[in-house]
């Protein structure tokens, strides 16, 4: 897709399911950035409500909206998956089909990685809301990685929110990753394997509304829905009984077969192995805590 604008294609890539609340109004929001050059591709995951109905309307009036819809339900990791395999831009962002974004956030993302030529993510300020639009939770504060070293920007991450999965990616960089994988805590992968290639960089001003949609969850009630049929993230018994026993291997492996030095590597597995059970308690701990507020 072409605009004829000389500023960096960037493609939007909406992965939905069962959206019809608040689809029209997330699409409006992406509709109304600033940033004229981007390509909005919604992959609906075999929808039972109007969302479909919402999709085809709104590619029908717009041609920077690309609708396509699966026969079946193929999972949210694997309809995230799909929709970053149709991508055609220089940037890419996954979008849910209920947040909002202010009007510069592409534009100012985009300008980030510009200047930054090395960074692999550029992240504007997130907040919660809920489904009404009322702020739920406050601010998702994540630092800006630029001056860490190594050790210092995998550690950012790794203790990190999830958040920058839903920011602006350098699309060369998402296509030498494993993408999406379908287990609990494959965000979590993705994350550090693209903070091994750059530079997570924080835009000002811009920001991003995610809507909580979803009841608070205790850990075992989000590892349920994480292994159920419409996450798709648990493709045989072993993934449904230990839903997190992939993890630890996939973060070894995506330390391992990054492009670092051997002592780079070396020193980040030793780092690293002593402090995912850490992780595990802490993230069981703040889930359930969450969840009882």
């Amino acid at each position: 897709m072409s605009t004829g604008n000389q500023d960096p294609l960037v493609t939007i890539g909406m992965p939905i399911y069962n959206e019809e609340r608040f689809l029209q109004h997330a699409l409006d929001s992406l509709l109304a950035q600033d940033y004229e050059n981007i390509q909005i591709l919604i992959s609906d995951n075999a929808s039972t409500d109007c969302s479909g109905d919402i999709g085809r309307k709104a590619a029908e009036d717009d041609s920077r909206i690309i609708y396509t819809c699966t026969e079946e339900n193929i999972g949210a990791t694997g309809n995230f998956r799909r929709v970053a395999s149709m991508a055609e831009g220089k940037y890419f962002m996954w979008a849910a089909g209920h947040d909002e974004w202010s009007s510069d956030l592409i534009s100012a993302s985009v300008a980030a990685l510009e200047i930054n030529s090395s960074a692999s993510i550029a992240f504007a300020h997130s907040r919660w809301m809920g489904e009404t639009g009322e702020d739920d939770g406050g601010d998702i504060d994540y630092p800006d990685t630029r001056g860490k070293s190594l050790l210092g920007r995998f550690f950012t991450v790794f203790w990190g929110s999830m958040h920058p999965v839903l920011s602006l990616m350098r699309m060369d960089y998402l296509r030498q990753t494993r993408s999406m994988q379908g287990f609990a805590g494959a965000d979590l992968v993705l994350l550090l394997d693209m903070v091994l290639m750059g530079d997570f960089v924080h835009v000002p001003n811009a920001w991003w509304r995610r809507r909580n949609v979803r009841s608070k969850e205790s850990h075992r009630q989000r590892m349920k829905r994480y292994t159920g049929a419409e996450f798709g993230q648990a493709k045989s018994t072993l993934d449904r009984r230990f839903p997190l026993l992939r993890l630890p291997a996939s973060l070894m492996a995506t330390i391992w077969n990054s492009r670092h030095s051997l002592l780079q590597r070396i020193i980040l597995l030793l780092a690293l192995l002593p402090l995912m059970p850490v992780r595990y308690i802490v993230g069981v701990r703040k889930a359930n805590k969450n969840s009882q507020q």
